[in-house]
C-alpha cells in the first residue's frame, strides 16, 4: 500500500493550491436570485431591500447551501426571469408556478405552495366566475405566466391584455385600465382590498405547485434547496414558533391572505409525505 501511496503523495506536493480571485471568491458564496418586484406575499421593496415569503425562504436556502449572502437581480419578464436562471446569470428562483414546459428547460424543487388562478375585480361585480359570464370581457394578465395559460384555456369568450411584470398588472386593475385581473390565489388576495375587491370563482380554475427553480445541472443548489425547503416545512408541522410565525406572517392567520394554520400543515404534510415519505403526529394548533 505505502509503495502505491508514496508516489501519489509526491504528486500532490508538486500541485501549487489554485488561488480564485475575489471576484471568484464573491461568486461562489453568493447565492443569485432572480425576482419581481412588488409581488407579494413572496416579494416587496422596504428599506432599501426586500422582504417577503419568497426572502424568507430564500434565506433558509442560503443557510443549508453555505453561501454569505444573497444578491437579489430583478426581472423585466417571466422569461427574462426564467431565462437568467437557464442561462446561469441567476442561480435561483423561488415563487414559481409549475408547467410542463418550463420542467424541460429547468428544475423544480419541493413545492412550498399551492396556487390556483383566480380573478379579481370590483366588489359589486355581476361576474360570477363562470366562463359564460366572461363572453366579451377584458382580463388582464402577466404575460407568460402559468395563469395567463390557463385562462387563455378556460375562458377562450374573454379578451386578455398582457402585462410584462406583475407592478403593471396591478396598476392596470386598481387605475381602471382593465375591470378584472387574472391571476394566482395568492398574489390576488395579497394584494385585493377587502371593502372594494372580490376574488372569484371559490374554486380556482386551475391549480400549480409553487417551487423553486435551477439550472438542469446545478444539482448540488437542488439538493440543498430541497433540504432547506423539506426542514421549513416539518419544523412548522412540528409547531416550531420561529418557522411558524415566518410563514404566517405572509400568507397564514392575520396576514392579506389569511389561510389557517391547519391549512398550511395539511399541504405541507401531503408534500412531505409524497415526497419524502415523512409524516408527523403534531398536533393542529400548536
Amino acid at each position: 500500500m505505502r509503495a502505491l501511496l508514496a508516489p501519489a503523495a509526491a504528486l500532490l506536493a508538486l500541485v501549487s493550491p489554485v488561488a480564485l480571485t475575489p471576484q471568484a471568491s464573491a461568486e461562489s458564496t453568493t447565492l443569485k436570485a432572480v425576482i419581481f418586484q412588488e409581488v407579494k406575499p413572496l416579494y416587496q421593496k422596504k428599506d432599501g431591500g426586500y422582504e417577503g415569503l419568497g426572502v424568507d425562504v430564500l434565506e433558509q436556502i442560503r443557510i443549508q447551501a453555505k453561501r454569505r449572502k444573497v444578491d437579489y437581480r430583478v426581472a423585466t419578464s417571466v422569461n427574462d426571469g426564467i431565462g437568467a436562471v437557464i442561462s446561469g446569470s441567476a442561480d435561483i428562483a423561488c415563487g414559481v408556478a409549475f408547467t410542463w414546459g418550463r420542467s424541460t428547460q429547468v428544475t423544480y424543487s419541493l413545492p412550498f405552495g399551492v396556487d390556483g388562478t383566480r380573478l379579481l375585480m370590483a366588489s359589486y361585480t355581476t361576474i360570477d366566475g363562470t366562463p359564460d359570464s366572461l363572453e366579451g370581457e377584458t382580463i388582464g394578465v402577466v404575460k407568460n405566466t402559468a395563469a395567463a395559460k390557463v385562462l387563455k384555456n378556460v375562458v377562450p369568450g374573454a379578451k386578455l391584455k398582457s402585462f410584462n411584470t406583475p407592478q403593471e398588472a396591478l396598476d392596470a386593475f386598481y387605475t381602471g385600465d382593465v375591470p378584472i385581473l387574472g391571476g394566482g390565489t395568492l398574489w390576488l388576495a395579497a394584494n385585493s382590498r377587502i371593502d372594494k375587491t372580490a376574488l372569484l370563482p371559490f374554486r380556482p380554475y386551475g391549480r400549480s405547485g409553487i417551487s423553486c427553480i435551477v439550472k438542469q445541472d446545478n444539482g448540488e443548489l437542488l439538493s440543498s434547496t430541497n433540504i432547506a425547503l423539506g426542514q421549513m416545512m416539518q419544523a412548522y408541522m412540528d409547531g416550531d414558533a420561529g418557522t411558524r410565525h415566518m410563514i404566517n406572517r405572509w400568507i397564514g392567520p392575520g396576514s392579506d391572505v389569511g389561510l389557517s394554520q391547519e391549512s398550511i400543515r395539511s399541504l405541507y404534510g401531503l408534500i412531505l409525505s409524497v415526497t419524502a415519505e415523512i409524516n408527523t403526529p403534531a398536533t393542529p394548533g400548536i
